[in-house]
């Protein structure tokens, strides 16, 4: 019977219009065939979804283990292509999402992965005061919130049309312990009237809010053109809130340009200005660079950054804004071979050395001539065999009278 049902869904879902598959809780999933793997769980692949009015998939309460692959939803930019809440261990691999609200969308999800996709004008467009031409638009390629264990790796974000692009590649809001790796982000930016500026731009790469913790890794961005517009514009390749985020062995290219650099108004490569407690170089390692081995630091590449490497190293001598490692050349060029070796230390005790102020030197002398001393314990057993000797003495003299 569960082959039976399996094979109807896989027939007749491709081809339904509007289609949505809702999956709440465990019990939803058992009609679905195997293996998303731990132990053969569900799969879901091989399918085209309409998302034009509903959204394309939900699932909902479940930490069952869920490969969604080779999957295509499109819409008009009016419902999400696949919501995740409340879950843990999905994967989605080889996806296409085109023209939807948020391509995906996750909310209170752990250990989820997100792997060699394509996303392509999704966001969504509204008038906030229709007599006023003021407009906004919102929305993204993925967007998660209170989520942790995120995985977004080879992924491509690119614009739909001139239009339709991916306001935002991946927004994080409160997320942490998560990795984006190896993704291409071009275009994340939309243009819209407003009634105050006559029009206003907005959109990044990638965009980060109270969100800590994070590793930000070798993806490519490209900044969009500022076009020679004269209104406000908020657009960046990383907006960064939080704390303890490294971002290292990214190549941002395009050209920054400043309107208002206190209010982020402008195109930036990054914002804010200051690192705060974020790292924006890899930990120490040992790397090549232009057939030679050196150890050390490297940052990210600024494409108009262009200052000296007098040591030949392939970092410039002088840092980028938050980059004090930047590089002189696109990440490419350099290969980690493994991290540096960290130099062991040995601290002596108090315990060990009973004087702490000695230096190092007197402490390692053989030709000192001063008198050993003794534990404290040495000194009380000295003074109690004297007690002992004197006691036995006393008691001789004592039989003899």
């Amino acid at each position: 019977m569960r082959t039976l049902v399996v094979f109807v869904i896989l027939l007749f879902v491709p081809l339904a219009s509007a289609a949505q598959l809702a999956f709440v809780g465990d019990e939803s999933l058992r009609e679905l065939p195997g293996s998303g793997t731990s132990a053969d769980p569900y799969l879901l692949r091989d399918l085209v979804i309409n998302a034009t009015n509903n959204t394309g998939i939900l699932i909902k309460n479940t930490s069952a283990f869920i490969l969604i692959k080779n999957v295509s939803i499109v819409g008009e930019n009016k419902r999400p292509g696949i919501i995740l809440e409340n879950v843990k261990n999905v994967r989605i691999e080889n996806v296409r999402i085109i023209r939807c609200s948020y391509g995906i969308k996750i909310v209170s999800s752990k250990n989820i992965t997100i792997v060699n996709s394509i996303f392509k004008g999704n966001l969504y467009c509204y008038w906030k005061s229709e007599f006023a031409g003021d407009a906004d638009c919102r929305g993204g390629a993925i967007f998660a919130d209170y989520s942790k264990n995120l995985y977004i790796i080879n992924n491509s974000f690119v614009p739909y049309s001139s239009l339709f692009s991916n306001i935002y590649g991946v927004y994080l809001v409160s997320v942490r312990n998560s990795k984006i790796y190896n993704n291409w982000f071009v275009g994340s930016i939309k243009c819209y009237p407003s009634a105050a500026f006559g029009g206003y731009c907005k959109g990044a790469a990638i965009y980060l809010t109270r969100s800590n913790e994070n590793e930000i890794v070798g993806n490519l961005i490209y900044l969009p053109m500022s076009g020679g517009m004269e209104y406000a514009s908020e657009v960046y390749g990383i907006y960064l809130s939080g704390v303890n985020n490294s971002i290292y062995l990214n190549d941002f290219y395009g050209e920054e340009v400043s309107y208002q650099i206190d209010m982020g108004i402008g195109f930036y490569y990054v914002f804010p200005r200051s690192k705060g407690k974020n790292t924006f170089h890899s930990p120490k390692v040992v790397y090549e660079f232009a057939n030679e081995t050196f150890e050390g630091f490297l940052g990210n590449y600024w494409d108009s950054y262009k200052e000296v490497d007098t040591e030949g190293d392939g970092i410039i001598d002088t840092p980028f804004i938050v980059d004090h490692y930047p590089l002189a050349l696109p990440s490419e060029n350099y290969k980690i071979i493994r991290p540096a070796e960290k130099i062991k230390t040995i601290t002596n005790s108090s315990t060990l050395i009973s004087n702490t102020s000695a230096t190092p030197s007197s402490i390692l002398s053989t030709s000192s001539t001063s008198s050993p001393t003794f534990s404290q314990e040495e000194e009380n057993l000295k003074y109690m065999g004297t007690l002992l000797v004197l006691a036995t003495i006393l008691i001789i003299l004592w039989r003899r009278k």
